[in-house]
């Protein structure tokens, strides 16, 4: 009995007070696709926003001027440990004189490989930088400190000659050393032959070029012609050359031409 009128009370008061009525479920279903929404869309906002805000405008970086006090400063710590000697001078310079006549061997095969008929080989190569090696030697010679300037260009070519023979597979120290020395005799017997040349006349340079760049092939008397007009051309050249941008290591090589 009172479980049954506890069921009808339940009953009665439902049918009195329903739970939800349609309205108020549609006001709860708005509610929750709005909130939905705003979740999916916080992100995408925010992310703008934050792309926006960390974007910064580029800055105009202006050159840093030392004082004087700074400047002297470095140029006095500079002096003190040997960067302006003599000899620090002379190395620098070395690099710069030494790495000229390499590029222009290499710019100017057209003439030496193709104009002149000097095999495509290693010793071209070196037969033909040393050859610019010795005309940097004649100017450098009326120069005060020339003999240093001399032994530090003359260390670049076979600093050179040693990498590239290493640079071509062979790396045992001992072959490379017997080569070096080989190289070493053929330069100074060039140099005094040139230098032989250069003091006399055409016919004794020429006959200097035929043993020393010459001997491997089978050239004619126009080739040999070529190059000597091209040394005589450098030479003048050379000799006018301002003193001090030859210690700076500035210097350069004209064109040779394959014509007389």
């Amino acid at each position: 009995m009172v479980f049954t009128n506890a069921v009808k009370t339940g009953a009665s008061a439902a049918s009195r007070k329903p739970i939800h009525s349609s309205r108020t479920i549609q006001q709860c279903l708005s509610q929750s696709q709005t909130r939905m929404a705003i979740t999916r869309l916080a992100p995408t906002a925010m992310s703008v926003k934050r792309w926006q805000t960390t974007a910064q405008p580029e800055k105009i970086v202006e050159k840093k001027e030392y004082s004087n006090v700074t400047k002297k400063v470095v140029y006095g710590l500079a002096r003190m440990l040997g960067y302006y000697s003599t000899g620090s001078t002379a190395i620098r310079a070395s690099h710069d004189l030494y790495r000229i006549c390499a590029e222009h061997s290499e710019a100017n095969k057209d003439f030496f490989i193709e104009a002149c008929n000097l095999p495509d080989n290693f010793q071209s190569w070196f037969s033909v930088t040393q050859l610019h090696v010795w005309m940097l030697m004649v100017r450098l010679r009326g120069e005060k400190n020339g003999k240093l300037y001399i032994q530090e260009l003359v260390n670049r070519l076979f600093d050179d000659a040693e990498h590239r023979m290493r640079s071509h597979g062979i790396t045992q120290q001992r072959m490379i050393n017997s080569y070096i020395k080989d190289l070493l005799a053929q330069f100074h017997g060039g140099v005094v032959a040139y230098d032989e040349g250069m003091c006399k006349d055409d016919p004794v340079l020429a006959a200097a070029l035929w043993r020393n760049l010459f001997a491997p092939t089978s050239n004619n008397a126009v080739h040999l012609a070529y190059v000597v007009q091209y040394i005589r051309q450098e030479l003048k050249a050379l000799d006018d050359l301002d003193g001090e941008k030859l210690n700076a290591g500035i210097v350069h090589f004209g064109k040779p031409n394959a014509s007389i």
